[in-house]
């Protein structure tokens, strides 16, 4: 089964989200929606009669374009590399693309988020990337076959690639992506067989209709710790399984679990290192990996995440950090101190931050948009704090320790 390959549309589906996260970077603020584009798509300018859409890269635009798809699909190992500048559809670049995995040029290599610093380039096997989605059909067809995949995730990271790309290739099932398949799962329009991949803040989003699935819907989550409340309603609301999946750029899939009172389980290719329960040991090539997360064994195989190491926080399934937004808050002349944090689950699932103004007589309304203004054009949207607090000192407890606050009741414009 290792001679598995990506259908065309699939791998088409890969390339434009490659492209539209690419571009979304290079164009700063600007949204990028690639459900429209095709195969006829090209990506230069094109003229103004030109009958097919175009991405209008310019030459560094179209430059990162080629050097993004080449690293992931590690095409240099082909030497194919510089035809990517000389074809200009979609189309083309698919072709292309194909042309190197026939070659042998089979591995992938994703980026991490940043989100510690400068993105990483984490290069897959693709026997273990073939292996680990084998393993999930079964759990996937444990009580029927699969119809459809409704990807809610884009498919450029490595959770979505696995279960909204490879799985459907290995199925060989449809897949519906992008707004038509947000709409579907708004409006309860999934059928029995069909498999929902998202991620916490989507289903979350998803729970708050409280509109009941049909029988024999399947949910996947990934990418960060799921709210247990949400998965009860998403359960109560019919959802026939949620399957959380733990893992990470580096290492692919860890473990799964079905219920989130339950342990996740280890995937086959994994086992604890008894001498460092932080670390696990890839049982093919005897690689070990430590873990982002303390782990807190129940079994050799069953294990229960304790908190980042790094203190991470997971904002819509992106890791930000705190203390990394507080720091850079803390450099600007009209904030004397600041304290940075995840909100409450009553308060959302969004930063907030605390802060004693370097000016005391500043209006707290002016004083928050000037932070406001700031963050949306240095921070990512996932690291902006959606609610400013202000005092004369940053909160402690009685024993003079940093303590949360509450945000419930204070007004925001």
């Amino acid at each position: 089964m290792n001679g598995l390959e990506l259908r065309q549309t699939d791998l088409l589906a890969v390339l434009k989200a490659l492209l539209a996260d690419e571009l979304k970077s290079l164009r700063r603020g600007q949204d990028i929606v690639p459900d429209d584009w095709d195969q006829h798509t090209v990506v230069r300018s094109a003229p103004a009669d030109f009958p097919h859409l175009s991405l209008q890269a310019d030459s560094l635009e179209r430059f990162a374009l080629a050097t993004r798809v080449a690293d992931f699909f590690q095409i240099r190992e082909s030497g194919l590399e510089d035809y990517l500048l000389r074809y200009n559809t979609l189309g083309e670049w698919t072709e292309l693309i194909t042309e190197a995995r026939v070659r042998g040029t089979r591995n992938l290599s994703f980026t991490t988020s940043g989100s510690t610093g400068e993105p990483t380039t984490c290069a897959q096997d693709w026997h273990d990337l073939v292996s680990e989605i084998e393993f999930f059909r079964t759990v996937f067809t444990e009580h029927g076959a699969v119809r459809r995949i409704i990807a809610l995730s884009p498919c450029h990271h490595i959770y979505g690639f696995l279960f909204s790309a490879l799985l459907p290739s290995l199925l060989d099932v449809p897949v519906i992506r992008g707004m038509q398949a947000f709409a579907l799962v708004q409006g309860r329009r999934v059928e029995a067989g069909d498999v929902v991949i998202g991620f916490p803040f989507v289903w979350k989003q998803v729970s708050r209709s409280q509109q009941p699935f049909a029988p024999g819907v399947i949910g996947v989550t990934s990418t960060g710790p799921s709210d247990k409340a949400v998965v009860l309603a998403l359960m109560q609301q019919g959802l026939s399984q949620h399957i959380e999946i733990y893992g990470s750029s580096e290492t692919s899939g860890l473990g799964f679990r079905r219920h989130p009172d339950e342990p996740f389980e280890l995937l086959p290719r994994w086992q604890r290192l008894d001498e460092r329960p932080d670390t696990l040991l890839d049982a093919r090539t005897q690689t070990q990996y430590p873990l982002s997360d303390h782990i807190a064994w129940q079994t050799a195989r069953m294990f229960v995440p304790q908190g980042r190491r790094d203190h991470a926080v997971q904002v819509a399934g992106i890791n930000v950090f705190p203390d990394s937004v507080a720091e850079k808050l803390r450099q600007l002349p009209y904030v004397q101190s600041v304290a940075v944090r995840l909100m409450l689950p009553a308060e959302g699932d969004r930063l907030k931050a605390f802060v004693v103004p370097a000016d005391a007589t500043i209006r707290p309304d002016d004083l928050r948009q000037q932070l406001q203004a700031w963050c949306q054009r240095h921070l990512s949207a996932a690291e902006c704090p959606q609610a400013f607090t202000f005092g004369v000192e940053l909160p402690r407890n009685a024993l003079g320790k940093a303590s949360d606050w509450s945000i419930i009741n204070e007004e925001h414009p």
